[in-house]
């Protein structure tokens, strides 16, 4: 169903209750697990979220244990990630899940 909505990341969908018609909005996020290394503290992580979010492209980070989930609205090279995530000290890459 390519193209057909302005957005690829946004669908619209209806079904019925039994009753009525009910109509979904539907918005995918993108994520990838970014695995870090030597994360052992709230500064490193404070950061961590405020390099990531300076990226275009990155819309919210969460910290899980011993990775960050950061979230896109449009796709962020690898490399970028690490680069964000390693300048300064901040923290080292283990690896990155898309």
């Amino acid at each position: 169903m390519r193209g057909w909505m302005k957005d690829e990341r946004v669908m619209i969908t209806c079904c019925s209750d039994g009753t009525r018609p009910v109509i979904f909005k539907i918005e995918r996020m993108d994520y990838k697990a970014v695995y870090l290394a030597d994360m052992d503290s709230d500064g490193h992580r404070e950061t961590l979220k405020t390099a990531f979010l300076n990226l275009e492209g990155v819309s919210e980070v969460a910290f899980r244990d011993g990775y960050a989930e950061v979230y896109l609205n449009k796709d962020v090279p690898d490399e970028r990630l690490r680069d964000a995530a390693e300048s300064g000290g901040a923290c080292r890459v283990l690896k990155i899940d898309s």
